[in-house]
């Protein structure tokens, strides 16, 4: 009897280690980073290092240059009217190298475009009132999202490859003196700015 209740015993212990077991074994498993897929773990001298998949694609994603003609104006967002003329521009053979300005006449005058290209092809299209690329109006610039820009043009030259300007050698705005001469001080009211006038004037000799 007494060799019976040993081994019950014996039982329960065994029965509790195994429970404790298996109620650890998720906190150890959910304590282990999740490995990125196409990741590649190695182990040296007990210690474990994640890298990432060498073959992922990490560059960003080269956009066609596109300037798409609407024959309507531009609305809160985007232009209005019907597309006349959707245009795929080739790309610059090399970053820093311009291509030549093509010029192209619209069949009607156009009044919002939108210029579309990465940054780093450094587009522009010059608008013009006439046809053939006469009476200059304005600059678009090519930006990697389909910005409206209005306006009012017969036709436009393209040119790719135009480097971005260095903001260092740009300078400050030419108004800038004028703002910062603007904020000095408080502004004076009305009735003593008419009080400074009259004193002026006093001071002035009679003839």
């Amino acid at each position: 009897m007494w060799q019976q209740q040993q081994q019950q015993q014996q039982y329960r212990c065994l029965v509790s280690l195994v429970l404790l077991f298996l109620l650890g074994a998720p906190a150890l498993v959910n304590g282990l980073d999740d490995v990125p897929a196409g990741g590649q773990v190695q182990e040296d001298n007990g210690q474990v290092n994640i890298n990432d998949d060498p073959t992922s694609n990490t560059t960003t994603t080269h956009l066609p240059i596109t300037a798409t003609i609407f024959s309507g104006v531009p609305g809160p967002k985007d232009c209005r009217g019907s597309v006349m003329v959707k245009l795929d521009v080739p790309p610059p053979v090399e970053n820093g190298v311009r291509t030549l300005a093509q010029c192209y006449n619209m069949p009607v005058p156009a009044g919002c475009g939108n210029f579309v290209a990465n940054k780093d092809d450094g587009c522009e299209a010059r608008l013009f009132a006439e046809s053939n690329c006469a009476m200059y109006t304005n600059t678009a610039v090519f930006v990697p999202e389909p910005r409206a820009v209005g306006g009012h043009w017969r036709s436009m030259s393209i040119q790719c490859g135009i480097p971005a300007p260095d903001p260092a050698t740009l300078g400050s705005p030419p108004l800038a003196n004028l703002l910062q001469n603007a904020k000095k001080g408080p502004r004076k009211s009305s009735a003593a700015r008419r009080a400074a006038a009259a004193a002026a004037a006093a001071e002035l000799p009679y003839e």
